[in-house]
């Protein structure tokens, strides 16, 4: 069952937000990226309805970058909300696979910074930079499959 990406950026946000350690709108984009990583290796399926587009500092979601980009280069301090102005979140207990995914990219990512992370998706074997040499506008998900940069 495929998530909104407002949704899972939001169960990243909380995260971020409980163990308070900044999040960029540039890191949640990469944190984002690695998670559906993770969760096409892990089951082959794309987890949310919208595609990673190939823009010069990383993979990026449009509805993500128009949500978060008030905050700049600053900290993200609140949640994204639909149009009811209700923020929403993945339910985790109900797909353990994507809440593992999430566990895993947090713990091993949240410590870097946000332009570490897109120099991190421009390395060798990465999705980003593959889908960018074939001059592809969307990062596909067998691109994303044979990421090696996570």
């Amino acid at each position: 069952m495929k998530a909104s990406a407002q949704s899972l950026c939001n169960n990243i946000l909380s995260r971020a937000h409980e163990e308070k350690i900044e999040i960029t709108p540039m890191k949640l984009q990469k944190i984002l990226y690695y998670v559906c990583v993770k969760y096409v290796k892990e089951t082959g399926i794309f987890p949310i309805y919208e595609r990673f587009e190939v823009w010069k500092y990383g993979p990026v979601i449009p509805s993500i970058y128009s949500e978060f980009k008030p905050f700049g280069a600053s900290p993200i301090k609140g949640f994204a909300c639909n149009a009811k102005k209700k923020s929403m979140m993945v339910d985790e207990d109900a797909n353990p696979i994507l809440k593992s995914c999430i566990d895993y990219v947090w713990n091993k990512l949240k410590t870097y910074d946000g332009v570490d992370l897109a120099k991190r998706t421009h390395q060798k074997g990465g999705g980003w930079r593959s889908a960018y040499q074939n001059g592809n506008e969307i990062i596909s998900t067998e691109e994303m499959k044979c990421d090696e940069t996570l």
